[in-house]
């Protein structure tokens, strides 16, 4: 089994976990150092839960038990003391070393057969309909980039509205993906209900597998979520953007003459333009 970040699992599922799971989980993510040296008991009435609340929520992070939950835990902020150190002793720009622990955690948890899988999805597909706000318009648009050099037409707007009105055209062998870091971007959920009464596919890549996008898409790609609402906004970011270039990379390697083909043809044009 792939090592995870606990932190950073607890708070990808944070929306899934009952509210008293999430006591535990608000207890653990603001008293990480101390929680490594509690017993079950104590941590159950620090945070005013029952015991077997607390075996659920570790449970939920997919732990045997108690005991296994915090030697994960004990491991994880080690690591991030090390890393802490390293920051003070000048090896490395304190965001810099976050962003490298996070792009360890996403090599660890992004599923490779889902990236497969959705790069044949892509490679199949008509066009590919993009639905994406926010942060993730931005990413929308670095994915539309990297298609186009794979040479497939990807339709995408960074005004929400007119990706609704994108959808209208939609033809039976076109694929909608959509992108969102929460899954619960209110006109990202909206298009892709009008994509499934279109019958389109859906692919979603967000950073909460728990999330309305993920329960309606037919494959769903998940990244690593950060480390909670006092590290950087670019590492969730980093990971969607991960999980585009695996997906290029996984249709050239499919398709690596068409892919040649495709470069060719583009450097050839620029060339002729200077």
């Amino acid at each position: 089994m792939k090592e995870m970040n606990v932190l950073a699992t607890i708070n990808g599922l944070f929306p899934s976990l009952t509210k008293s799971e999430q006591k535990v989980a608000q207890y653990v993510e603001v008293n990480a150092d101390e929680v490594v040296h509690l017993s079950i008991g104590d941590l159950s009435q620090k945070a005013g839960v029952a015991d077997t609340t607390v075996i659920r929520f570790c449970r939920k992070l997919k732990f045997r038990g108690y005991q296994d939950f915090k030697v994960a835990l004990t491991r994880d902020l080690a690591i991030s003391q090390e890393r802490v150190k390293a920051a003070n002793d000048g090896e490395t720009y304190p965001v810099v070393a976050e962003y490298l622990d996070y792009l360890k955690q996403a090599n660890a948890q992004i599923d490779l057969t889902n990236v497969d899988q959705a790069a044949k999805m892509i490679d199949q597909a008509g066009r590919v309909f993009l639905l994406a706000a926010g942060f993730s318009g931005i990413v929308g648009r670095y994915f539309r980039e990297r298609m186009k050099r794979l040479g497939k037409v990807v339709v995408f707007d960074g005004d929400t509205h007119l990706q609704t009105i994108d959808l209208a055209s939609i033809q039976p062998h076109d694929l909608v993906i959509a992108i969102s870091q929460t899954g619960n971007t209110v006109d990202v959920v909206r298009n892709i209900q009008l994509a499934g009464k279109l019958k389109a596919p859906v692919i979603s890549i967000t950073n909460y597998l728990d999330s309305e996008i993920s329960s309606m898409s037919d494959l769903t790609l998940v990244a690593p979520p950060g480390h909670g609402k006092d590290s950087s906004e670019l590492p969730p970011v980093m990971g969607q953007l991960v999980i585009i270039d695996l997906i290029c990379q996984h249709i050239r390697d499919q398709n690596p003459e068409r892919a040649k083909e495709m470069r060719d043809r583009i450097n050839s044009v620029l060339i002729e333009g200077l």
